[in-house]
């Protein structure tokens, strides 16, 4: 297991990281030189009195970038406005620490499932009483050369766009998924899985007592040039269709973060959830 490293202390090293729980609708480009990722950005509260979502990317020094590639982490607090922004913000910087003081290299998804058990040890202490009621998704994005490596935890929610196809490649951990799969297996009528009023309750999130589900690619995804990686919470995928978001990532990044902002804010939906997406293009 990983060595566990304070939650609230960021060593110098680690401020050059980008955290960003910010309140107001933003878009952002980044491109660091040499690396080989543009890093698109959408940040919004929606109709919420405040902001749950987190994100953090990695180092963008191009020593780092080198040895180690760029981490991108998204994560989706939930359990009540204070506790759900503290367990968000609490994932993201525990996975930049682990990133920083870990050599990704050696068994990439091994360490993928660590790092997230050892997020979700370091959330649950700084929840205090809150833990049990309260958490975080993560999705957990690892470019380096050509090759993608992810991992998630929760429903937010990571897909593979490649030449205007768009794939879902991680797997929602909520019992609507564990309702489907036993309404193809015939135990529940298909129906009722539809209509179940707990179909959105998470079945593993970071902060839960036991992390028993974390979904993640044992193989890398070779990804080519033109390839997009979207990390989304679902204050966008359940506002926004995947063939509107399809429609969005015809666009060159700037317009497409754009657009799929516009999306959301188009719908006007009376309680428009935290969203945020974040979308790393092979160049």
């Amino acid at each position: 297991m990983g060595k566990r490293f304070g939650i609230l202390r960021r060593k110098k090293t680690e401020t050059e990281a980008t955290l960003d729980l910010g309140y107001e609708k933003s878009y952002q480009i980044e491109t660091p030189e040499g690396c080989g990722v543009r890093i698109g950005k959408l940040h919004g509260v929606g109709k919420r009195n405040k902001q749950q979502d987190a994100f953090g990317i990695s180092d963008l020094k191009d020593e780092v970038i080198e040895s180690k590639g760029i981490l991108v982490i998204l994560a989706d607090g939930m359990g009540g406005l204070a506790a759900g922004e503290k367990a968000s913000m609490a994932t993201v910087i525990s996975c930049l620490n682990y990133f920083e003081t870990h050599d990704m290299d050696e068994e990439t998804p091994a360490r993928f499932v660590d790092m997230a058990e050892n997020a979700n040890r370091e959330v649950k202490e700084v929840l205090g009483a809150d833990s049990g009621s309260s958490g975080s998704t993560l999705a957990a994005v690892l470019v380096k050369g050509q090759n993608v490596f992810w991992a998630s935890v929760g429903d937010s929610r990571i897909f593979h766009c490649r030449d205007g196809v768009l794939t879902q490649v991680s797997r929602d951990h909520n019992y609507a998924a564990q309702l489907r799969e036993m309404a193809e297996a015939g135990e529940v009528d298909a129906q009722e899985a539809l209509r179940d009023p707990q179909r959105n309750a998470l079945t593993s999130y970071i902060g839960i007592s036991s992390l028993e589900k974390i979904d993640y690619n044992e193989e890398a995804l070779e990804a080519e040039s033109g390839d997009r990686i979207l990390l989304l919470s679902d204050g966008v995928y359940n506002s926004v269709t995947k063939e509107e978001l399809t429609e969005s990532m015809e666009l060159p990044l700037g317009k497409a973060m754009m657009h799929i902002g516009m999306q959301v804010e188009e719908k006007r939906k009376k309680n428009q959830d935290n969203y945020t997406a974040v979308v790393l293009e092979i160049v």
